[in-house]
């Protein structure tokens, strides 16, 4: 859900936040407080919290402040100081990404690129693997997980606990949201490879809960959620055109 301060005021308080992290961590910050931090270089004589607040309501979150471009920027306050520090995160992040093994930034922005992707780089894995690819603004991946069977390789082990309970679906769900907003990705694309002696539409009609969990949530925190892909024998089902051609049987068409 969006959040939009109802005030853009009140006086900055940089050492008692400096000791907050000090003492609990940088984890208890919201958004804009990790914004208004990030601002104290750039704008060093002044209360940040305002142009932080300022920004976070024009652009929706933190992940949107930092893809958002210089001119969007200095539209809604942001001077030249703070311009060229912001300019510095989403170069941080990307290279992050490149240093730690994850993924390359293989664009995906269209079903040619996307099935391109899968062909050369998911379709010799092993069978059965539930793969999850975090997009960029740019429908560029930034990481792809690996997932498996009733939880996620890459989740914590108490998120894994929970994917294994009764309400397993919205667990793994949720689990993956988080995963996304932790790499600030836009975008969300799941794809199971093919599994011995079950169809593709079989496997599709097995995750059709958590693929609908993941429609309906990821909107929620601003992540589109783009498809979910099962592989078939010559090729890959996509669960969006699966549904369209169920929906069709179904009204005799």
């Amino acid at each position: 859900m969006r959040q939009v301060f109802a005030s853009t005021g009140g006086a900055g308080h940089r050492q008692r936040m400096r000791e907050r992290v000090m003492s609990q961590g940088a984890g208890t910050l919201q958004d804009y407080e990790v914004l208004e931090m990030l601002l104290f270089p750039g704008v060093p004589r002044r209360d940040t919290k305002p142009l932080a607040k300022t920004l976070i309501n024009a652009f929706g979150s933190l992940s949107g402040v930092l893809s958002a471009s210089e001119k969007e920027l200095r539209r809604h306050g942001a001077g030249p100081a703070a311009l060229r520090l912001l300019a510095l995160i989403p170069v941080l992040n990307e290279r992050l990404s490149f240093s730690d093994g994850r993924a390359e930034r293989f664009d995906i922005s269209n079903w040619d690129a996307l099935i391109t992707y899968c062909n050369v780089t998911l379709a010799g894995l092993p069978g059965g693997q539930l793969h999850a690819l975090f997009l960029d603004s740019k429908n560029q991946i930034l990481v792809d997980d690996i997932i498996e069977e009733g939880g996620a390789a890459g989740l914590t082990s108490s998120d894994r606990r929970a994917a294994l309970g009764s309400h397993a679906a919205c667990s793994i769900a949720v689990a993956l949201l988080r995963r996304a907003l932790a790499y600030h990705a836009s975008a969300l694309i799941t794809v199971r490879l093919a599994c011995d002696d079950i169809s593709s539409g079989v496997q599709m009609e097995r995750e059709r809960t958590l693929i609908e969990e993941l429609m309906a949530a990821a909107p929620l925190l601003s992540v589109d959620f783009h498809d979910h892909l099962v592989q078939e024998k010559n090729g890959w089902l996509s669960f969006r055109s699966w549904r369209e051609s169920l929906d069709c049987e179904s009204q005799g068409l």
